[in-house]
C-alpha cells in the first residue's frame, strides 16, 4: 500500500460551481422596457442602495428614456409608410403613361423616333429602357424636366401634355421630400433607442448583482428579483 502524499486532497482542484447561465434580461425590447421601467419603480421604493455609476433617479430617467424612445422609433416608422404607398402608386402611374409623351415625340421626329430629346423631357437609358430615373429625388426633377419641355414643345393641348403632367410632378415633389425627411426622422429615432439599450442593460445588470450581495438567501434573493420585475417567464 502506497503512503498517502501529504497535502494530496488538497492539491486536488475542486469542481467548480456550475455557473448560472438562466438569462435574467429579455431580449425583446418591448419587454427590456417593461422591466425597466417596473425595476427603477421598485428600486426607488427599496431600501436597495444604489450602485456607484448611476443613481435611483438617473436609472429611472434612463429607463423612461428607453420605453419613450421605442414608441418614437416606432410612430417615425409608421409614418413613413403612407408617404410610400403613395409614391408607389405615382411610379405606376408615371411608368404607364410616360409611353404617350415618346409616342407624340416619335411622331413629331421620324428620324430618331424622338430619343435625341429624351434628355429634355427628363428621360434617361435605365438599363435596356428608357424611363424617368427611378431615384426619388431624382424622378422629382426629372418630372419637373418633363413638364416644362411638353410646354416647351406646344404639347399643351395633348391629353398627356403639361395639364396631367403638373400635378403629378407637384405631388411627387413634396412627398419624396417628405419622405426623405421621414426617414431622417426613422433613422434617428432608431438610433437614438439603440443607443439607449446597451446602458440599460448594463444597469439591469448590475441592479441584478447588487441583489444578489446584499439578499444572499435564495429565497431572499429570488422573492426581491420578482419584486423588481427579473421574472424570466414572462419574458
Amino acid at each position: 500500500m502506497s503512503p498517502t502524499t501529504p497535502g494530496a486532497s488538497a492539491a486536488t482542484p475542486a469542481t467548480p460551481a456550475k455557473p448560472n447561465k438562466k438569462e435574467r434580461l429579455p431580449t425583446s425590447q418591448l419587454a427590456l422596457a417593461t422591466l425597466g421601467t417596473a425595476a427603477a419603480k421598485a428600486w426607488l421604493a427599496s431600501e436597495l442602495p444604489a450602485l456607484l455609476f448611476v443613481s435611483k433617479a438617473e436609472f429611472e430617467k434612463q429607463a423612461a428614456a428607453y420605453a419613450a424612445s421605442l414608441s418614437t422609433a416606432d410612430g417615425a416608422g409608421d409614418g413613413l409608410s403612407p408617404q410610400s404607398k403613395r409614391l408607389k402608386t405615382l411610379d405606376k402611374l408615371i411608368t404607364k403613361n410616360l409611353g404617350f409623351v415618346k409616342g407624340y415625340l416619335a411622331e413629331d421626329h421620324d428620324e430618331d423616333g424622338g430619343e435625341g430629346y429624351y434628355a429634355e423631357f427628363g428621360i434617361i437609358r435605365e438599363g435596356k429602357n428608357f424611363r424617368l430615373p427611378s431615384a426619388r429625388t431624382a424622378r422629382a426633377l426629372a418630372l419637373g424636366k418633363l413638364v416644362a419641355a411638353l410646354t416647351a414643345h406646344k404639347y399643351d393641348k395633348k391629353k398627356f401634355g403639361p395639364a396631367f403632367w403638373q400635378p403629378i410632378a407637384t405631388e411627387y415633389a413634396q412627398l419624396a421630400k417628405d419622405s426623405g425627411e421621414m426617414r431622417g426622422a426613422a433613422s434617428a429615432a432608431v438610433g437614438q433607442k439603440n443607443a439607449l439599450e446597451a446602458p440599460l442593460r448594463v444597469a439591469l445588470g448590475s441592479l441584478v448583482g447588487s441583489i444578489k450581495a446584499n439578499y444572499p438567501d435564495e429565497d431572499a434573493q429570488r422573492g426581491v428579483l420578482r419584486a423588481f420585475g427579473f421574472q424570466k417567464e414572462v419574458y
